[in-house]
């Protein structure tokens, strides 16, 4: 038993950038793009309003077939918190709203520990959130190594 509701995926991940340059990266449509959709997928168009109350649509293509996820941002609290609702159209009620939260806490070294975790999802995805969910996380990771003047490992 891990105590995580079967409704509820949550991945932690050590990212190679401080707090402020993860947020950054969480909020800009250019590097959501290249890191968003987990792999095979790929996003195909990013909507942001980065505000409390704003929306977030991501266009994404996976293998032939299209869908979206939409959102509204729930906080935004630089450098240490973000929280949006999402609902994704191949859902069986693609009206259904879970919830993202991302924690990002400062750590030695000038780097950051990613808390995502993604709750009220519909029954039976979670697992597969989760799998999304460490595989963005790793992208990202990728993305911000490759950022200029991130610390070299």
């Amino acid at each position: 038993m891990t105590g995580i509701p079967e409704t509820t995926a949550l991945v932690r991940r050590l990212l190679p950038a401080p707090p402020e340059v993860v947020y950054d990266e969480w909020l800009d449509p250019a590097a959501l793009a290249d890191w968003m959709c987990p792999r095979p997928a790929r996003c195909r168009g990013i909507e942001s309003d980065p505000r409390v109350g704003g929306r977030l649509r991501i266009d994404i293509e996976e293998e032939g077939v299209e869908f979206y996820v939409t959102g509204e941002y729930l906080a935004l609290d630089r450098p240490g918190l973000l929280s949006f609702t999402w609902a994704c159209s191949t859902w069986p009620d693609p009206s259904h709203g879970s919830v993202v939260t991302v924690l990002l806490e400062p750590r030695e070294g000038g780097q950051t520990l990613m808390t995502i975790r993604h709750t009220l999802l519909p029954a039976g995805l979670a697992g597969q959130h989760a799998r999304g969910w460490e595989a963005i996380a790793g992208q990202l990771a990728t993305e911000l190594v490759a950022l200029p003047g991130a610390p070299s490992s």
